[in-house]
């Protein structure tokens, strides 16, 4: 027995503590039983998150080059759409990120979804991109002070593709 428990008069004291330490202790350990859980269950969102973003990402790239060229074959009216397609995949970009995708790996992620996206017929893209566009808009608008950074990539990006010489004559048809 603890030499506490041996002084007259505070036996009643210090059992009540006892039972009091013990859920104190009870407590903690399932708040952080709940925390590794809130974790995990964090942990598979983002994970669930980052394939959804490399998803589209890809599939909305596809559209963004198909833009890229046409702007560079000459079309003059590409900008605008260009630039909300590209504003839109970095806003999925940019929010993978904020939940912890890094590269090498989001790069990776965007280069498989890419090559399982290669062969599919254009009605089965088309759905994607109008989902992904959907998706990505809500991501955007949800994005506050995060826009104008998203906004000034995107439009450096766009004037890096319009920037690029239009293509010969011989190779726009290809």
């Amino acid at each position: 027995m603890h030499p506490a428990n041996r002084l007259p008069g505070n036996s009643s004291a210090i059992e009540a503590v006892g039972p009091r330490r013990r859920r104190v202790c009870a407590l903690a350990l399932a708040g952080g039983a709940l925390a590794g859980t809130a974790a995990a269950a964090s942990g598979a969102e983002n994970e669930a998150f980052y394939q959804r973003a490399s998803t589209c990402a890809a599939a909305m790239q596809v559209d963004q080059f198909a833009l890229v060229a046409r702007a560079r074959a000459g079309e003059a009216d590409v900008r605008p759409k260009l630039f909300d397609l590209t504003k839109l995949g970095f806003a999925y970009v940019g929010e993978a990120y904020l939940k912890g995708l890094r590269d090498p790996r989001g790069s990776d992620m965007l280069k498989a979804a890419t090559a399982e996206q290669k062969d599919w017929p254009a009605a089965r893209h088309a759905a994607l991109v109008a989902e992904c566009r959907a998706e990505a808009q809500k991501v955007y608008d949800n994005a506050g002070i995060w826009r104008w950074p998203i906004d000034s990539k995107a439009d450096k990006r766009v004037d890096r593709f319009l920037s690029m010489p239009a293509l010969p004559a011989s190779s726009a048809s290809k």
